[in-house]
C-alpha cells in the first residue's frame, strides 16, 4: 500500500510541475502580442526557476525593470 501511495505522490508532483510550466508559458504568450521566440521561452523558464531558487527572484526583477527602463516613451522596445 505504501508503494502505491509513493508512486501516486511522485506522479502528482510530476503533473504539478508540468502544469506550472504550461501555465507560465501560456501567461507569457498571453502577455505578449508577438510571436514567441526562444528568448521569451528562456525568460519564462527563468521566472519559473526563480520560484525554486531564492536568489534568482532578485535577478529576474532587475532584468524586467531594466527592460522597462529601456523602452521609449511611446512604448516601443529599444533598437539594437
Amino acid at each position: 500500500m505504501t508503494i502505491f501511495l509513493g508512486c501516486l505522490a511522485i506522479a502528482g508532483i510530476g503533473i504539478l510541475v508540468v502544469a506550472i510550466v504550461a501555465f507560465a508559458i501560456a501567461a507569457m504568450k498571453r502577455s505578449q502580442g508577438q510571436h514567441g521566440t526562444s528568448g521569451s521561452l528562456s525568460a519564462a523558464m527563468t521566472n519559473i526557476e526563480s520560484i525554486f531558487h531564492d536568489g534568482k527572484g532578485d535577478i529576474v526583477e532587475a532584468m524586467q525593470s531594466t527592460r522597462e527602463d529601456e523602452r521609449d516613451t511611446d512604448g516601443d522596445p529599444p533598437e539594437r
